[in-house]
């Protein structure tokens, strides 16, 4: 086969046309994430305003702390006096992970309990149905230093510990970073 044959065949064409769809394809997609991309910040504030209700500012604080049980990823003080943690806890289902966002209450500069509770991410879970705003909002409370706390318990016993140990991070970094 010379190649004026390969040119006209429709092996060719098919090449052509193929490489075709994959050069549109790539190019809208390019433009679409540039487009569609959600920023750090607006996470952020989308997390506030469905905690809250409104957006209200925020200043991220610098939160590094481990624990064996979890990491805190985030911290921000909110205009109110309260405080956002995102906290990763480990030893889920199959070695994964949650992420929680916490708002941490502060009353006159003291902590006065864990307000709000929700899931930000997991990795590697499954049955995270179980795990409902109300479910994890019933956990709202006091919390005594050095004092664990279960936010689920049975159902996915493995997601409901990595949903404890970054619930108990957020709680020992508060005690020990925040309200030092």
């Amino acid at each position: 086969m010379t190649v004026k044959d390969f040119i006209k065949s429709k092996t060719f064409k098919c090449i052509i046309v193929l490489l075709c769809i994959a050069l549109v394809s790539g190019a809208l997609l390019s433009i679409l994430n540039d487009l569609l991309k959600v920023s750090d910040e607006e996470r952020v504030l989308r997390t506030i305003k469905g905690i809250y209700g409104t957006e209200i500012g925020y200043e991220e604080i610098s939160a590094q702390y481990e624990t064996d049980e979890g990491t805190i990823v985030n911290c921000y003080l909110l205009e109110d006096g309260n405080y956002l943690i995102k906290s990763k806890g480990f030893d889920g289902y199959q070695k994964g992970t949650i992420s929680v966002w916490l708002v941490a209450e502060f009353n006159d500069g003291q902590f006065a309990k864990i307000g709000s509770v929700s899931v930000a991410e997991y990795e590697k879970q499954t049955l995270m149905s179980k795990f409902t705003n109300s479910v994890l909002n019933a956990y709202e409370g006091s919390v005594a230093e050095g004092e664990d706390k279960n936010v689920v318990v049975g159902g996915a016993t493995f997601s409901a510990k990595a949903m404890n140990n970054a619930v108990n991070c957020a709680i020992d970094y508060i005690y020990s970073t925040l309200v030092a």
